[in-house]
This record gives structure tokens, sequence and C-alpha cells, in this order.
């Protein structure tokens, strides 16, 4: 099986792919029709399936502003709504995961080493047919943590039996976090919702330091 066909296999099953997902080493990126993101990626001895749960996943469009820092011309990147699966979709466009923090909400690892006897960077040159065998057994291992997720009061998912933050009860006093003074997020700089990329980010902390130095 190639790496096209097996594409083509996910897409009839009702996921939705991102199309810059890569065929040597493997790594893919999609959205599974309940609304789970995935991250596949095979890299030295180790396969690892992040999952995101519904809600986390966006497409980045590519944006070209000259306007924002037109000695730069950074390239930006929109967080946009996902579309239905099989829509067409910009040029260069990705399925990003969003959230407060980057780490996926679970993750699943076939340890190419313990399994396999690997000592080198065996997973990144797996082929499609075995990579896609891996990513099936891996989704299926997962599917039980995946099934104690329950709604919460906030719209979202949260594992069963999750602490659910709520807001302080009226007339109850909370202790005021100290004050600790801080970079404004790079999101500040940018109006929407456009992301810079990791060279507009270099660049300017590079001029942050500069400043801080004289």
């Amino acid at each position: 099986m190639t790496f096209e066909a097996w594409l083509a296999r996910l897409r009839n099953d009702g996921y939705l792919l991102c199309p810059a997902s890569t065929a040597v080493p493997v790594e893919l990126r999609a959205v599974a029709p309940d609304g789970w993101g995935l991250h596949l990626r095979c890299r030295g001895v180790r396969v690892q399936l992040g999952l995101y749960r519904p809600g986390r996943s966006a497409w980045q469009v590519p944006l070209w502003d000259r306007d924002v820092l037109p000695e730069e011309a950074l390239e930006l990147w929109e967080h946009r709504p996902l579309p239905r699966a099989g829509a067409g979709v910009p040029e260069g466009t990705r399925i990003a995961f969003g959230g407060t923090l980057e780490a996926p909400d679970h993750l699943v690892v076939f340890d190419g080493a313990r399994e396999r006897n690997w000592r080198g960077h065996e997973a990144g040159l797996l082929r499609a047919a075995d990579a896609a065998a891996i990513f099936a057994d891996l989704l299926a291992a997962a599917r039980p943590e995946l099934a104690l997720w329950r709604p919460n009061p906030h719209g979202g998912l949260s594992p069963a039996g999750a602490a659910v933050p709520t807001a302080p009860t009226v007339g109850v006093a909370v202790p005021a976090a100290p004050a600790v003074a801080a970079t404004p997020p790079l999101r500040d700089f940018f109006p929407g919702d456009l992301v810079p990329s990791a060279r507009a980010a270099g660049t300017r902390d590079a001029r942050t330091a500069a400043r801080t130095s004289r």
C-alpha cells in the first residue's frame, strides 16, 4: 500500500487530513470523524500518536502580510475553523492543535527498540503499509481512554473524574497572585488570530535582547 492509497482510505473513512502530511518520514495530522485530532510521528525508534480532544484542531492558513513588519515581510498564519471533510483548502494550509498547553491530551507510543529491537532510525524509514498498521494498533489502544472523556460544563471534554475549574463563590476572598514581570505574549503584537512563524518569533526575541543589553 502506498502513502497516497492510505490517505485515500482514511478520507473514505471520514478523516479530515492535513495537506502537509509526509511519507518519508511518515508524519500524519488528521481529525477523526468523532472530532479527535491525531498526530502520528515516526522518528528514531519510536512511533508516537498524540490525540487532541475535539475543539483543539484548527486550520492554519498562510498569509503574507507586509504591513505588520514591512522590513521583514513576515509570514503569518491565521487560525480558521475546520471545514467539512473533503472540502477544498488553500495551498499551504495545515492542521494545528491549539489549547493552553502544546502537549496532546493523550499519547500512545510504539517502542520499536523493545518491540522490534530497533537501534537507529528505523521508525523514520517505515513504509506506508507498516506505518498504517502501527497507527491502527495505537488508535485501538487509545480508544478505551478516549471513551472515558465526558462533556464538561464549559462545552468541552474532560477525563471522567477530573476536576473542572469553576468560578470562585461570591463573597469568598481569593488571594491575589504575586505580580510577576513578564514579556507580553507574542500574540498581543499581532491582530486577530494571526500567529507569527518561528522566524518571526526569533527576530522579535533578538531585538528584545538587544534593547535589554543597552
